[in-house]
């Protein structure tokens, strides 16, 4: 079996890390070739207490972000494979998880794997379970079909070209080298000699899956499992997050190198496609019929009003080229 790293970032989790550490340790894992790294940008709630309590070794992160705490996390790990499961993000319960995580880099040529979808609690928010059912945290991702887990709407599991094959616990997928969908994040796993060699001091998810992928590094595992990522804000938490994400962009705090091989005319298809509003409205129903909850009632909201907001800020960033 191969040695595991397991970075965490996190800044005041105090009420999530506990869960999450807990669907970590509770993995049938030879503990000898477990490391778990907490990399906390200063929390001043108990986060740091818990997570030393809990068994998992704690490491200053001064730079603040996530993306700056991956890097030095991964950096740090003793791991021959390591991953990146973020506080609020908890593993099912199965303690045969990270072991079918893990299988697949028995075949060598395997250079990371991750999960075929995400899932959700009974008791989990209306985002949450929106979440799962759209692949991630934005359905226009979808529309645009750069998702990387399975969208009920769509019925893909990864949006962009790709060839596959079913292995039965896995579904190796080798990924079209112009078109690479927003990967890397959520029980992300890969192989340590890879972010060696791109010699990275930030790991940004998708921008770091692009430029593995663009070194030939794109034979990758889809297992069958999931992830549970816990949205515990509101549905104005849900946007501000966005518009969050995308000041960060547009004041390039956020290093980004690629449009995920879109093309302008992709773009305006789906432009329109959302604008017609009905259609949206039938992916709605079609998503229900496969997966009845009703969660998918924010379906609309969340396409229309990121739309607005995609649409605002491609407004603002060519008003600053002209």
């Amino acid at each position: 079996m191969k040695s595991v790293s397991i970075i965490i970032p996190t800044y005041n989790e105090e009420k999530n890390i506990m869960n999450c550490l807990n669907s970590i340790f509770f993995q049938e894992y030879p503990k000898k070739l477990l490391e778990v790294l907490v990399l906390d940008g200063g929390s001043t709630d108990k986060t740091v207490e818990i997570a030393k309590k809990m068994g998992a070794k704690v490491i200053n992160n001064p730079f603040k972000t996530e993306e700056r705490g991956r890097g030095i996390g991964f950096k740090k790990a003793r791991g021959e494979i390591v991953g990146t499961i973020d506080a609020d993000n908890l593993i099912p319960e199965d303690n045969q998880w990270l072991k079918r995580i893990i299988k697949p880099f028995e075949d060598k040529g395997i250079s990371a794997s991750d999960t075929t979808h995400m899932s959700y609690r009974p008791k989990d928010s209306i985002v949450t379970k929106y979440n799962c059912l759209v692949g991630g945290d934005d359905p226009i991702a979808s529309y645009l079909r750069i998702n990387d887990r399975y969208c009920y709407f769509t019925g893909r599991i990864v949006g962009t070209p790709h060839k596959e094959k079913d292995f039965g616990d896995y579904i190796e997928v080798i990924l079209d080298k112009e078109k690479i969908p927003a990967a890397g994040s959520n029980a992300f796993f890969f192989r340590k000699k890879i972010f060696k060699e791109m010699n990275c001091e930030v790991y940004n998810h998708s921008v770091f899956v692009y430029k593995m992928v663009k070194k030939g590094y794109n034979k990758m595992a889809k297992t069958k499992c999931s992830i549970i990522h816990v949205q515990s804000g509101s549905i104005k938490t849900y946007f501000k997050k966005k518009i969050r994400r995308m000041e960060r962009r547009d004041k390039e705090e956020l290093e980004w190198e690629y449009n995920y091989g879109l093309t302008k005319k992709e773009i305006f298809r789906c432009f329109l496609y959302i604008s017609t509003i009905i259609l949206p409205l039938i992916d709605t129903i079609r998503g229900f019929y496969k997966k009845p909850t009703p969660a998918w009632l924010f379906h609309p909201i969340a396409t229309f009003g990121l739309l607005f907001i995609y649409s605002f800020y491609w407004i603002k960033g060519l008003n600053k080229k002209l």
